[in-house]
């Protein structure tokens, strides 16, 4: 370990890369790097780092510590060897600059990311790059499975309607006659149900697309914030597995059947946008029921479900934070950043930069200056299914405001843990 700089917080320690990708390591060499690195993590948020805090993912709300990353300056130097911005301008520099990328030059991990899955992980390779067999799936494509995706998320509330209060769930959570788990009876089964369908997986093979999907959903995080052993290895395998998966990559057509005139679309990119669309959602669900007059007003005008996502995407956006790599010296924020150094813009903190957003911390699904938020970035690993993403979170809210305009939270809101990355409910009991 190195001590090249000291910060306020301590001296800046981090743990060497692996040099391998997690399939070319031991189960022993790889637990004890994970250990080694969660414990560093753990150590720098104790002295107090802020950006360590949000690492080590114990928080239900993170949003004081992007505030004191923000107090630091435009761009502050975290005592895990990362650079960190919560700054709307210095960020949006980053995201645009051919300076920075999803890897470094060489195509190495630097010391900040905590494992490597190689270039089967879209994350690491730049989401926004063309590679292997299937085309990503960009606005015009998307288009055109609008209405099949808006049919799937339809069915899936209808279902979840029928199933009424015989479900044992509505009296442990005491939701009532019409109670149901908004994540695990709607929302998931939804996104899940109409990606496979956009990316057309077969009928035969969806329930291992299903559970390909939610091993690989810590996959994100595990890049930054150290996870259990058994969970690195389930996002691999998982990853090896929905490469592999047969799928004609055309998608269904609108009347169910499966169509040959699109390209085909990328398996684990998509599948990396199911959480992310599961969580966007929860988290637009969220903030709406936190304000039941906005919740009024989506369900009076259905066409303003576009516009909470976009709130949503800046006020609490699936996808809380975007590393990049400096690919060359460059001078940012008055800082002098030598090639390879490691980048983390808070794209979470940036949307609630009070130089960016007036009263950011109010959540108004009639904003006018929504859309200049940087969540979901096209430059980003996420760009490229953005469209889709926005599109299923789209279709979910239109179907929950048609069918339960008196919805509303009817227990406790669980979250994951160890997700610094991703952020979205696990659990929303709600009754309709």
């Amino acid at each position: 370990m190195a001590e090249p700089e000291m910060t306020g917080n301590g001296p800046v320690i981090t743990q060497p890369p692996l040099g391998r990708t997690v399939y070319l390591t031991s189960d022993s060499e790889l637990g004890n790097h994970l250990l080694e690195t969660r414990g560093l993590q753990w150590i720098h948020a104790a002295n107090g780092d802020p950006y360590a805090v949000v690492l080590r993912g114990q928080l239900d709300d993170p949003y004081p510590e992007y505030e004191r990353v923000r107090a630091l300056g435009p761009l502050s130097l975290s005592a895990t060897g990362s650079w960190v911005t919560a700054d709307h301008a210095v960020a949006a520099e980053i995201l645009c600059s051919p300076d920075f990328g999803m890897s470094a030059a060489d195509g190495r991990p630097v010391p900040q990311q905590v494992v490597s899955y190689g270039s089967a992980n879209p994350l690491e390779s730049g989401g926004a790059e063309r590679h292997g067999r299937a085309a990503e799936p960009g606005p015009e494509t998307v288009g055109r499975h609008r209405a099949l995706v808006e049919r799937i998320h339809q069915e899936v509330v209808e279902r979840t309607l029928a199933a009424g209060p015989e479900k044992d769930r509505v009296d442990v959570h005491g939701a009532g006659p019409h109670g149901f788990e908004l994540m695990a009876d709607f929302i998931r089964p939804a996104v899940t149900a109409a990606t496979a369908a956009v990316l057309g997986v077969p009928q035969e093979r969806r329930a291992q697309f299903g559970t390909c999907v939610e091993r690989l959903r810590p996959l994100p995080d595990s890049l930054l914030a150290a996870q259990s052993l058994r969970t690195v290895r389930a996002a691999g395998d998982a990853l090896a597995e929905l490469d592999a998966l047969p799928a004609t990559g055309a998608g269904e057509t609108p009347g169910g059947t499966v169509g040959d005139e699109h390209p085909p679309l990328r398996g684990p990119l998509c599948a990396l946008g199911v959480a992310t669309a599961v969580h966007l959602t929860g988290n637009a669900v969220l903030s709406l029921l936190a304000h039941p007059d906005q919740w009024r007003q989506l369900c009076a005008r259905p066409e303003l479900a576009a516009a909470a996502v976009e709130e949503t995407l800046r006020h609490d956006p699936p996808v809380q934070l975007d590393a990049r790599i400096a690919l060359r010296e460059v001078t940012l924020a008055g800082h002098r950043l030598r090639p390879g150094t490691h980048v983390v813009v808070l794209t979470a903190g940036t949307g609630r930069d009070p130089a960016a957003f007036t009263e950011p911390e109010r959540f108004d699904l009639t904003r006018q200056d929504a859309a200049r938020h940087l969540a979901l970035h096209e430059t980003g690993a996420h760009g490229p299914v953005a469209p889709l993403v926005r599109l299923q979170a789209e279709a979910a809210l239109r179907a929950l405001a048609g069918r339960f305009p008196t919805l509303r939270p009817a227990g406790p809101v669980l979250r994951l843990r160890r997700s610094p990355v991703s952020r979205g409910p696990l659990s929303v009991p709600v009754t309709g």
